[in-house]
């Protein structure tokens, strides 16, 4: 009676060992961590998610100096991580045309300027974000009148037609808030698509000393591929197609995005700046 009871051991113990082996090769498949630090400035990211970083140094412009220039990101000078990615953006097959394609970056603006007398006048979309961003991080509400009373920097010449997911996000170095957006400046505006989703991260340092402006390409497999596989779907001067698309996008998995929403949150997390 003992040795069918011992075969039956020795089976175990053997199945155990090849779960406790995939596991291992599971281990070592998952995608590495690459950790960039540049000017004071750190984070990790996922290379299954993003191919390289490359720094790009962004010199400063002010107000006064552009005199009557459509404010699209006057700031101090600072730094700024391109994050490549390798979605594919059909429309741009065609050449180049009046769209709004989602591309990543992380920026570490600085919240002080000894070179100018008046840090409002001189950066006032960059301070005005900030004054907001403080408020909505003191009194952490989750609705808002407008989507324009959504911080969203750097400033550029469109508006965000949705804000969906939004919510908060504690990073290494402070605290801030996430959405998924796009970007339009047409009566109506394009369908939610792969080219323009852009989930967009602001947040200010413990300090206050910088302003920490990302955005990051995003895409859900639900969703058309691109600007021009959107002919089928009804607009109207509502935008009820876009408000059935903030709903849609809320009731996704975070691991249905792509990247993931778990990944993208755990890398804008590590933000670190010394």
């Amino acid at each position: 009676m003992m040795k069918p009871r011992n075969i039956i051991l020795t089976a175990v113990i053997l199945s155990l060992g090849c779960s406790v082996s995939s596991n291992l090769q599971a281990r070592e498949q998952s995608p590495e961590q690459e950790k960039v630090k540049n000017a004071g400035v750190s984070f990790t990211y996922s290379t299954h998610d993003f191919a390289e970083v490359k720094i790009r140094k962004v010199q400063k412009q002010t107000a006064p100096e552009c005199g009557d220039c459509i404010d699209v990101g006057f700031s101090p000078e600072h730094v700024c991580f391109n994050l490549k990615d390798n979605r594919p953006l059909p429309a741009l097959d065609q050449g180049p045309r009046y769209f709004f394609p989602a591309h990543s970056f992380i920026c570490a603006i600085p919240l002080d300027d000894s070179t100018v007398q008046d840090f409002g006048e001189a950066y006032p979309s960059l301070n005005g974000a900030a004054v907001r961003l403080r408020k909505l991080l003191r009194e952490r509400p989750y609705k808002f009148k407008s989507r324009r009373d959504v911080p969203d920097i750097p400033a550029n010449n469109a508006s965000p037609s949705i804000v969906s997911r939004f919510q908060y996000l504690d990073f290494r170095s402070g605290s801030g808030i996430l959405f998924l957006t796009q970007y339009s400046n047409e009566m109506q505006p394009n369908p939610v698509n792969n080219e323009e989703l852009t989930l967009v991260f602001q947040g200010i340092t413990k300090d206050g000393k910088y302003y920490v402006a990302g955005r990051l390409a995003i895409t859900h497999p639900s969703l058309p591929r691109g600007i021009d596989f959107t002919d089928d779907i009804e607009r109207d001067r509502q935008w009820s197609y876009l408000r059935n698309t903030e709903k849609e996008l809320e009731g996704f998995s975070e691991e249905s995005f792509q990247p993931s929403l778990t990944n993208l949150k755990a890398l804008l997390s590590t933000i670190y700046i010394e």
